[in-house]
């Protein structure tokens, strides 16, 4: 179970939509809660170099801690051990700085879901959190629905869809999604639904046109697809107790657009009853955390579903993929210490 839960806040009651959940998750799971608060560095123009007064940003962090204090103290957080951490530079930096120091292992927010030209120019301190952070993280949205709270009379269950794309890497969400499902909603029903998209590659025409693939060819990857679901939904049937009541369930599709699948599937869910369709109630996904020209060329699948898509998403990051970069980031600073040693001038890290 979760041990370590980080809520960044920066004052807003949208960002606060993450205290009841990291709290319900908190109380099943035994687990501490971390707030923090980052008070940001005033933009400063070309025209003025003075730096801010120093009682401006002494009273700045005394608000801020006065703030967390209420909250940590609020009814939603009684009987959960709350520590609270005020700290003053970049949103995103500072976050992944704690996630690091605090060694927390879930990180629950709420994204702005910037878009387009405010996105590109604010930048998104979502989007930086699940890029860099080998934490999972769980995103809310601001215009999204209320935050994951199960009904105990006559519950409907905890629904959440969780993609898997036929690698270990993108398997390894699982475990975590099925942790959170048990923190959420541990005396309700869960559904977890696996989806598999089937993007067959194009090797002829210009872009992703699939003028090559016959009918043959689409079976033949959903029948291989299929097997594949039915054996990874009876490997984690058997993993799992039996008493965490969770049912499982999966669905195979052929398509080109990987992400705007996921997206619709997730949000116009599965046919409850007559004329009724129920979303789900989060999107589970493994990132290859991309950076950088890779990124940009290829794309990021998850990046573009925390875009479009209002529903709750949580978000993890394979642990081959933390420790390769871990040991990546190890070996720069052995290279960057021993240049010093030897009075070079060290690299940039």
């Amino acid at each position: 179970m979760f041990t370590k839960i980080l809520v960044p806040l920066d004052g807003s009651e949208r960002a606060e939509r993450a205290v009841a959940v990291a709290g319900r998750i908190a109380r099943t799971s035994t687990a501490s809660i971390l707030l923090l608060r980052v008070v940001e560095i005033p933009v400063v123009y070309p025209s003025h170099f003075a730096e801010p007064p120093l009682s401006d940003e002494q009273a700045a962090m005394d608000m801020a801690e006065n703030y967390l204090k209420q909250i940590a103290q609020s009814a939603t957080l009684a009987g959960i051990e709350v520590e609270t951490s005020v700290v003053f530079g970049s949103p995103a930096v500072r976050l992944l700085e704690a996630a690091e120091t605090y060694r927390v292992d879930l990180i629950v927010m709420c994204s702005h879901g910037y878009t387009g030209l405010k996105r590109w120019m604010l930048g998104s301190v979502a989007d930086k959190t699940v890029r860099h952070t080998p934490v999972p993280t769980l995103i809310l949205r601001e215009q999204g629905p209320a935050p994951l709270t199960p009904i105990t009379v006559n519950p409907v269950p905890l629904r959440a869809l969780a993609t898997v794309d036929g690698s270990e890497l993108a398997e390894e969400a699982l475990a975590p999604t099925i942790q959170l499902l048990l923190a959420l909603a541990p005396d309700t029903p869960k559904e977890l639904h696996l989806l598999r998209v089937v993007d067959l590659p194009a090797i002829a025409g210009v872009g992703k046109s699939q003028a090559h693939v016959t009918a043959g060819i689409i079976e033949e990857a959903k029948k291989e697809a299929v097997d594949y679901m039915t054996a990874l939904i009876a490997r984690l049937q058997q993993e799992i107790p039996q008493s965490t009541a969770i049912t499982m369930s999966s669905t195979v599709a052929v398509d080109t657009d990987v992400a705007a699948v996921i997206i619709k599937e997730a949000e116009e869910g599965e046919k409850s009853g007559e004329d009724d369709y129920r979303s789900y109630d989060l999107i589970a996904m493994a990132t290859h955390g991309r950076s950088g020209v890779p990124r940009w060329m290829l794309g990021s699948i998850t990046e573009r579903v925390l875009h479009h898509t209002n529903l709750p998403l949580f978000i993890v990051r394979p642990g081959k993929m933390v420790q390769e970069a871990t040991e990546k980031s190890s070996k720069r600073h052995a290279e960057a210490a021993k240049q010093v040693e030897f009075g070079e001038f060290p690299a940039i890290l």
